[in-house]
């Protein structure tokens, strides 16, 4: 689905007594003075019925050589924004997600930076504590394998049965490791579950060649006013692979009627619903930083049920 994470950078200096070195002209140089960006990932998929995928956790910690970390470096570090292949809110498409390749980046140099071990801590409720949560997930700094020599040091990835309570809220914090020696400690809120979807076949009009599909959800009120989006994947039946049949964005307002012309003649198949939710948040050695959710329930379809 998406799969994004975390950056820090740090400026130094060299000094001597009674004299101030000269500027280091080594190619590297740059490395230690450029900006720092964390991005997390978290995704939790339920369904179709009782199923639990259990939930994934994925962070990468980046700094570039030369210049700021941008869009462009966020997806060489394999980072990007999950937005990225989203259709415009109010609309639906099936082309072009993930299309974009790294031969058609400009090179560069993006360094995934080693901060020790991370450690995720759920705690039971809103009102809860992390101490007596009893949920925690552990990330280890993994080496990132690059061929191409693009990108360099380790990434940060793990699943867990059920790392974190929807609606409450989630601690993340480092040990400190080789580039980020002090570590770092947030908690941010995480959004309610998926729950309560419906999905029936409906007529846009009398005559019309086939039938549009009218979704709905339990919105989530605090999300909405957030401007939180939810995209819905339409998929094939497993004779198909459960292929993309279309993939449709809207805001977390509750319903969303997809066209019979995006979803042709289709008789059954699963419709996943995912809420997309984004915490910022600052840190030492971490500007900016940002957590994302994509927050997904599955639910199986056939006409005429």
């Amino acid at each position: 689905m998406r799969s994004h994470l975390l950056l820090t950078g740090a400026l130094a200096s060299f000094t001597a007594i009674g004299c101030v070195a000269p500027p280091d002209e080594r190619p590297d140089a740059e490395a230690t003075s450029s900006t720092a960006t964390a991005v997390i990932v978290v995704e939790r998929t339920v369904g179709p019925g009782d199923a639990v995928r259990g939930d994934a956790v994925i962070a990468r910690f980046v700094r570039v050589r030369q210049g700021s970390v941008d869009e462009q470096a966020l997806r060489i570090a394999g980072a990007s924004g999950f937005d990225r292949d989203l259709p415009a809110v109010g609309t639906c498409s099936t082309a072009g997600f993930g299309a974009e390749t790294q031969a058609a980046l400009q090179p560069r140099s993006v360094d995934l930076l080693d901060v020790g071990v991370l450690t995720v801590d759920g705690a039971s409720s809103a009102a809860g504590t992390f101490a007596n949560a009893g949920k925690s997930t552990v990330l280890l700094p993994r080496s990132m394998p690059d061929p191409t020599g693009v990108v360099s040091g380790v990434f940060y990835s793990a699943r867990s049965a059920e790392a974190f309570t929807p609606a409450a809220r989630l601690q993340f914090h480092t040990s400190g490791g080789p580039d980020m020696a002090e570590g770092f400690r947030v908690d941010v809120p995480s959004p309610r579950d998926v729950s309560d979807v419906h999905v029936t076949f409906a007529y846009a009009a009398l005559g019309s060649a086939s039938p549009g599909l009218e979704v709905s959800w339990e919105a989530d009120a605090v999300a909405s006013e957030a401007r939180d989006v939810v995209y819905v994947d339409v998929l094939g039946p497993s004779s198909q692979a459960r292929r993309l049949v279309t993939r449709c964005a809207t805001l977390d307002v509750g319903q969303l009627a997809i066209p019979g012309t995006a979803v042709g003649n289709l008789e059954d198949g699963q419709l996943a619903v995912h809420r997309l939710h984004r915490e910022s948040f600052r840190a030492k050695g971490i500007e900016p930083g940002e957590i994302r959710f994509d927050i997904a329930r599955v639910i199986a379809f056939h006409r005429g049920s």
